[in-house]
């Protein structure tokens, strides 16, 4: 049979010219490829002496699978012997490692999937016909995270997940590089003393050339971004507290609502119509309609007067609120700088009791909002937003790979899929990193 040679180079790894015999034959839904190659002329690795051929060896190889088929490659491998010493040997394996059952395609398969996280391992499993142990055996070996310098500007923030984190802390943190726009890496706790270690476990002359760390208001990142890099400038994403300035607002506009009466136009318009004072894209300016509960023509405009003259408390708010974030989009770090305690000095007087935590945020964490106005790399504010990004994409495959408990399969599958720079090489040995089970403790067997 003489097979298209390309097809040959790109599903087999080897040239039509060194094939001798090749045939393919469906059986049920495997693929069978049977393939003997060529001899050639080498010599004994030992005495260099002559080899001649002496016999046959057979191997079956899984390889890549073809559509609806498996493929399995059934390789009569020559066996040479030496005419001057007697060893045996085998010809080299184009297709696979030595003992290895599994092709060069479908490890490489398997690897490309890895990198994919919309891949669950039972995905990868069904799609190649490989088992997750070795799927996993696969990423354990050839996936390996090599020590990288700190970046200039770190993102730091935390996930969810009890089964991952250390001593089952509940949450594991995501490191983010803000230069580069990539992961880089994923630890077992956001605890201060785990991250303490880990950080000042580096070279001191590594942590400070870090300049700016980013979070988001969890104390403990501040204490340790001040104690392991010393020439840091630390700044909170404005998204977290902007959500607490916006959460309290929400807070009054619900105290308010439950002190109407069930029903009336005041509720009324708290309940249904509270998302003119919460979203920025809606159009004030529509077309006037009828409004049967007002008996008059109104527009989305006239209703939201409505509700900030009905009630004067929430109108101060709502501005205060307004003017704050204009603030936040607006301001350079100069003008922050300077503006700042005339904002905090706003929110104090106007004394609004649900307003008493976003007070105390901007008290407490001054310094920190002030530097979110830097722009040290273009036009952007520091922030945290691709780590949420990030965090975003890890928290879906966790929801959809439940069952997830080994942290460095975990960390080693992330880093893979979400950093560029992370390769794999592939080699003859193979580890695991599975995890050790606990030894069983003494018992009695019951005899029937």
């Amino acid at each position: 049979m003489s097979p298209n040679s390309d097809f040959i180079t790109s599903f087999l790894n080897v040239k039509s010219d060194d094939i001798d015999v090749y045939n393919i034959k469906c059986i049920d839904d495997v693929c069978y490829v049977d393939i003997k190659l060529k001899r050639k002329k080498c010599s004994c690795e030992i005495c260099g002496g002559k080899l001649i051929g002496h016999g046959t060896f057979n191997k079956s190889i899984n390889h890549a699978n073809l559509r609806e088929h498996k493929c399995q490659i059934r390789y009569k491998a020559n066996r040479y012997i030496c005419k001057e010493c007697g060893k045996t040997t085998m010809e080299d394996n184009p297709f696979t490692f030595e003992r290895f059952k599994m092709s060069y395609l479908t490890i490489r398969n398997v690897m490309n999937y890895l990198g994919n996280l919309n891949y669950t391992l039972e995905m990868i499993s069904k799609e190649l016909n490989i088992s997750t142990t070795q799927v996993n055996r696969y990423l354990d070996s050839y996936v390996v995270i090599p020590k990288r310098p700190l970046p200039e500007s770190i993102g730091i923030d935390e996930l969810h997940s009890p089964e991952l984190s250390y001593k089952h802390a509940s949450y594991i943190c995501v490191l983010v590089d803000n230069t580069s726009r990539t992961i880089y890496d994923v630890l077992g706790s956001r605890s201060k003393n785990y991250l303490s270690n880990h950080f000042t476990a580096i070279k001191k002359e590594e942590r400070e050339k870090v300049k700016y760390i980013t979070i988001d208001m969890w104390e403990p990142y501040k204490a340790v971004a001040k104690e392991a890099f010393p020439n840091c400038i630390v700044a909170i994403d404005p998204f977290h507290y902007i959500k607490h300035l916006c959460d309290d607002f929400n807070r009054l506009r619900i105290n308010l609502m439950n002190q109407q009466e069930y029903n009336s136009n005041s509720y009324y318009l708290l309940k249904k119509w509270h998302f003119l004072l919460d979203k920025d894209d809606v159009d004030l300016n529509n077309p006037k309609q009828y409004n049967k509960r007002f008996g008059c023509e109104l527009n989305r405009g006239d209703i939201k007067e409505m509700i900030l003259e009905t009630f004067p408390t929430l109108k101060a708010a709502y501005y205060l609120k307004e003017d704050f974030r204009e603030f936040v989009r607006t301001y350079s770090y100069k003008q922050a700088k300077a503006a700042y305690d005339d904002y905090l000095k706003a929110f104090i007087d106007e004394d609004i009791k649900e307003y008493s935590e976003f007070v105390e945020i901007l008290k407490n964490w001054k310094e920190e909002i002030i530097n979110s106005f830097l722009r040290p790399y273009g036009d952007h504010k520091l922030s945290n937003a691709l780590t949420e990004h990030i965090n975003g994409t890890i928290g879906t495959y966790l929801n959809v790979s439940r069952g997830i408990t080994n942290f460095e399969r975990f960390r080693k599958r992330v880093l893979f899929s979400l950093n560029p720079k992370i390769n794999y090489s592939l080699t003859s040995h193979l580890k695991s990193d599975s995890l050790k089970n606990k030894s069983r403790g003494p018992y009695n067997k019951v005899k029937e």
